[in-house]
């Protein structure tokens, strides 16, 4: 495992803390990091977030959007890296696409 992946990993464990531990996640949605990629100078990143149930995409990305700065204040003090990576949410609709898939194949029975 390279530094990077190494990076990303704690990255993810500590952005899923933060989520589950320190912000209150409007009721009825569930907030799921993914995957985490960072750039190789360790000045960006983006955070892949899944969001159930899925028809509240929107609304969960618009919250992890307002809560950005709080966010990435609280990633700040718990990452010990040289530079705090600037955070970007992105949301992961592949476990929605995999539902779908599952439903077209259970539909062919």
């Amino acid at each position: 495992m390279s530094r990077i992946d190494k990076v990303n990993a704690a990255l993810q464990q500590i952005i899923a803390e933060i989520l589950f531990q320190k912000l209150e996640v409007p009721l009825g949605l569930l907030l799921t990091v993914t995957r985490v990629d960072c750039s190789t100078d360790m000045k960006n990143a983006k955070a892949y977030i899944s969001v159930l149930p899925f028809d509240k995409s929107e609304e969960g990305m618009h919250f992890l959007t307002q809560n950005r700065k709080e966010i990435q204040s609280l990633f700040g003090k718990k990452v010990k890296i040289k530079y705090t990576p600037i955070l970007r949410f992105i949301l992961d609709d592949s476990e929605e696409a995999a539902s779908k898939i599952y439903q077209a194949l259970d539909n062919l029975e």
